[in-house]
C-alpha cells in the first residue's frame, strides 16, 4: 500500500493571498514541502517491509569503514542517495566504487553528478537543454516513463513543471541497462554492473518529491524504479549528508591543491613561468592559423570485408544434420530463446509457471495462448524423449512466431 499523505500539507496557499509554498529542493526525508523527499521515504520503508534503514550524515569515505566492519562476502548492502547537486573529492569517488566493487549496490538520483564519479564509470550526464529551460523559467507538462524495449509502449507519468530533459550517455551497453528514459525518450535510468555490485544511476530527482509523488498515480512510476533493486539487502543506507550541495563549492583539503593549480596561481607567481605559458599560446594559435588550409592525403584502396558469416553458419548447420542430434539442435534453440527473453525483458528463466508466463506475454504482446502453447512444447522437448525431424521443426516454427509476433 502506498503511503498517503494529504495534499493540504504540501501546498500551503492562502485564501486571500495564495501564497506559494518554500520550492527549494532538498529531498530529506522529514520535509513534506513540495519538494521534500518525505513520501519516498515512507514508500522507500515499505517496499523493504518497513526494515531498520540507517540515516548517514556522514560523508561516505568515513561511512565506507563503518560497513567494510561488519560486512559478510554472502551479503550485499544498498546505498540510496538523493539531491539536486552530487559534488565529490576523489576520496569520496574512490570509496564509493570500492564499496560497489564489494558486492553492494549504490543507487543515485541528481541532476548534477560529479564527473569525477562519472569517469570511473565511464558515463556522460547531458543536462545543457534541462538547464537552458530552468533558467528561461519555461514550465510544461513534463513526463517520464519506464523502458520495456524500442517500443516505448510503457505509461507516461507526468505533472506540470521544469520539463524532465536530463539524460546519460557513453557507458558501455556491454555492462549497463537502460531501464527508463525522459519524455524525449533518452536515458535518464541506467544500472551499471561494476565488480560484484551494481550502480543505479537516475538523473531526475525530482520524481522523489512530494509534488511529483502526489500527482496522479505518479507513485506508481517510485514503485517501478525500486522493482528494479534487489529485494533483501543485508543492511540499507539513507544519505541525509549529501543534499544540495553547491557543484561550486571548495572541496575538502584533498582538493585544494588542485584547485589552485587549475586557477592558474602558480603560474602567476613565477613570472619566468608566466611567460612561458603566453609564449605556449601564441605558438599553439599560430600553429593553428597556418595549418587551417586543409591537406589531401593520398587515399589507399580499402578492400571490402569478406562476410565469412554466412559460410560459417552453412557449415555448423551441416554439421549438426549429418550427426542427426535433434536433441542437440533443439536445447541450443531453447537455451537462445531463454537468453533472448532474459536480455529483453528482464525476466528470469529459472522457473516456468503461470506467472512467468503471464508476465511474458503482457510484456511482448504475444497472447497467452500462444505463449503457453510454446513453452508447452519446450517442455516436452525438454523431458528427455528423443525429438524427432517433425517436432524439431515444430519448435523452430513456434519459436520464429513468437518473434514475429512480439511488439
Amino acid at each position: 500500500m502506498f503511503f498517503v499523505l494529504s495534499t493540504a500539507s504540501i501546498i500551503s496557499c492562502t485564501q486571500s493571498g495564495r501564497v506559494l509554498p518554500p520550492l527549494n529542493e532538498s529531498f530529506r526525508r522529514s520535509d513534506k514541502q513540495p519538494f521534500g523527499s518525505f513520501i519516498a521515504y515512507k514508500e522507500f520503508k515499505i517496499f523493504f517491509n518497513d526494515r531498520y534503514v540507517e540515516t548517514v550524515t556522514d560523508p561516505f569515505d568515513q561511512e565506507w569503514n563503518n560497513i567494510k566492519d561488519y560486512s559478510d562476502d554472502k551479503k550485499y548492502s544498498l546505498y540510496f542517495l538523493i539531491t539536486k547537486n552530487l559534488v565529490l573529492n576523489y576520496t569520496e569517488v574512490n570509496a564509493f566504487m570500492d564499496y560497489v566493487k564489494a558486492g553492494n549496490d549504490l543507487f543515485i538520483s541528481a541532476d548534477y553528478v560529479d564527473v569525477r564519479l562519472l569517469e570511473n564509470i565511464n558515463c556522460n550526464n547531458e543536462r545543457m537543454a534541462e538547464i537552458v529551460d530552468e533558467t528561461k523559467g519555461l514550465m510544461n507538462q513534463t513526463k517520464v516513463s519506464m523502458y520495456f524495449g524500442d517500443d516505448f509502449n510503457a505509461p507516461p507519468y507526468g505533472y506540470y513543471y521544469y520539463p524532465f530533459l536530463n539524460s546519460l550517455s557513453g557507458y558501455d551497453t556491454a555492462f549497463a541497462r537502460v531501464l527508463g528514459v525522459n519524455e524525449k525518450n533518452e536515458p535518464n535510468y541506467i544500472i551499471l554492473f561494476s565488480g560484484k555490485g551494481r550502480i543505479y544511476l537516475h538523473v531526475a530527482p525530482r520524481i522523489f518529491s512530494n509534488y511529483f509523488l502526489l500527482s496522479g498515480d505518479n507513485y506508481k512510476y517510485l514503485e517501478n524504479v525500486l522493482s528494479y533493486l534487489r529485494s533483501d539487502p543485508k543492511n540499507i543506507y539513507w544519505d541525509e549528508y549529501y543534499k544540495n550541495t553547491n557543484p561550486n563549492r571548495r572541496k575538502n583539503n584533498n582538493d585544494k591543491e588542485e584547485d589552485n593549480f587549475s586557477s592558474l596561481s602558480v603560474i602567476r607567481q613565477h613570472p619566468p613561468l608566466l611567460w612561458a605559458f603566453w609564449l605556449g599560446i601564441l605558438a599553439l594559435l599560430l600553429f593553428i592559423l597556418f595549418n587551417m588550409k586543409r591537406k589531401q592525403r593520398i587515399i589507399n584502396v580499402i578492400k571490402p570485408n569478406v562476410n565469412t558469416t554466412v559460410n560459417f553458419t552453412e557449415t555448423v548447420g551441416r554439421l549438426y544434420l549429418q550427426k542427426k542430434n535433434n536433441n542437440h539442435i533443439a536445447e541450443k534453440m531453447i537455451t537462445y530463446f531463454y537468453e533472448h527473453i532474459r536480455n529483453k525483458y528482464f525476466i528470469s528463466t529459472s522457473k516456468i509457471d503461470d506467472e512467468f508466463i503471464n508476465s511474458l506475454s503482457g510484456k511482448s504482446g504475444v497472447p497467452k495462448e500462444k505463449t503457453q502453447h510454446l513453452f508447452t512444447l519446450i517442455e516436452r522437448v525438454q523431458s528427455g524423449e528423443n525429438v524427432d525431424d517433425e517436432t524439431l521443426i515444430q519448435l523452430n516454427k513456434e519459436i520464429e512466431n513468437f518473434y514475429k509476433n512480439q511488439s
